[in-house]
């Protein structure tokens, strides 16, 4: 949930990080710009890329990212 004064980071109803504003200052403050959702899931070891990937990760049960959905919402600021 996105408000003017306050970000809530959730997943299945489950709050993980409230993030409060506290200054206009855009280091303490980052949330007045467009940002957008990337859904990402890192596969690999430790490498960091310096020997490539170990085809390895690929293998095995649990490598797969699957999303139902994803709900972006306008609150009517009015109302909030």
């Amino acid at each position: 949930e996105w408000r003017p004064e306050v970000v809530i980071f959730a997943c299945d109803s489950v709050v993980y990080q409230i993030f409060r504003k506290e200054s206009d200052d855009a280091a303490l403050w980052p949330f007045n710009q467009e940002f957008y959702l990337i859904l990402n899931m890192a596969v690999g070891g430790d490498w960091g890329g310096v020997h490539g990937i170990a085809e390895s990760a690929f293998s095995g049960e649990g490598q797969i990212m699957e999303i139902d959905w994803v709900r972006i919402e306008q609150r009517d600021l009015k109302w909030a």
